[in-house]
């Protein structure tokens, strides 16, 4: 009901004070209860906040498939992800760099494939895993000079990565340095100088190797494993930067498609993907 205007001298010393106090408390209450002070109607809800999902080309994960559209596991996850947690998105391709830059600086931003490590931990809401990697590292065949059996810091070996990729960051913490890693903006980059032997060794996934590869029009039968280096959990993340209600709604629509084998279907039309 609105408030009228009284008197002060309807209402003596302690009993006056008190009424002005809750009459000027009212109005805040009203508005967090999202009712407009002195009327009876709810206050419009502000509509959700766009999600700006960023992805990279990396096939299975995700890639610019027919008619320029993007497809890939990763894709699908966030897809209907965000459908049933009925949140309006965009999707855009970046590289890796761009992609890690703005997935630190931004709100909203969902990454759907992204390896989960102790270094990153606090940097972004994790909302579960998606698969399981096996950090590998490659020569082409016609290389059986290359021969290495674990990861030496004083290896003559040059080793391509991706600049800001799960590699680098594993090879960084087994004790390489950058004289040691050859650094390329986007796995384009990356192939051509691995198959134009400026670097001897590659860094990848084998599970996405032969896709990868063919992507870019190299022969996946021209190379070979070398060294498996790590195990790791590539997971979708949220920006934390991210509101807490927005991210409340992706847990809980994560959480439901993991209970209901969502997740399981979509990987079972991935047969690279590994989920364990």
């Amino acid at each position: 009901m609105p408030f009228r205007s009284t008197s002060s001298d309807s209402f003596p010393g302690e009993r006056r004070r008190a009424y002005l106090r809750a009459a000027l408390a009212a109005p805040a209450l009203l508005w967090a209860k999202g009712v407009a002070f002195g009327q009876g109607t709810p206050a419009e809800p502000a509509p959700p906040l766009m999600i700006k999902v960023l992805m990279e080309e990396l096939p299975p994960y995700s890639f610019t498939g027919a008619e320029g559209r993007p497809s890939g596991y990763a894709f699908e996850l966030a897809k209907e992800l965000l459908v049933r947690a009925k949140l309006p998105a965009s999707f855009e391709f970046n590289s890796w760099a761009r992609v890690m830059l703005r997935s630190r600086t931004e709100a909203q931003v969902l990454v759907p494939a992204i390896v989960r490590l102790p270094e990153r931990e606090w940097q972004f809401h994790w909302l579960g895993q998606i698969a399981s990697r096996r950090g590998t590292l490659f020569r082409l065949k016609s290389r059986p000079d290359i021969k290495l059996d674990r990861i030496d810091p004083a290896s003559p070996y040059r080793i391509g990565v991706v600049k800001d990729d799960v590699s680098e960051r594993e090879l960084v913490a087994l004790g390489l340095d950058a004289q040691q890693l050859d650094r390329s903006a986007d796995h384009a980059g990356l192939l051509r100088r691995f198959f134009a032997e400026r670097t001897d060794l590659l860094a990848l996934n084998p599970a996405l190797a032969p896709a990868l590869l063919q992507q870019f029009g190299f022969d996946p039968g021209l190379i070979e494993p070398v060294l498996k280096f790590s195990d790791s959990r590539p997971s979708i993340a949220l920006s934390l930067r991210t509101d807490d209600l927005t991210r409340q709604r992706l847990q809980q629509a994560w959480d439901a498609m993991r209970r209901d084998g969502s997740v399981t279907t979509i990987a079972a039309r991935y047969p690279m993907i590994a989920l364990d």
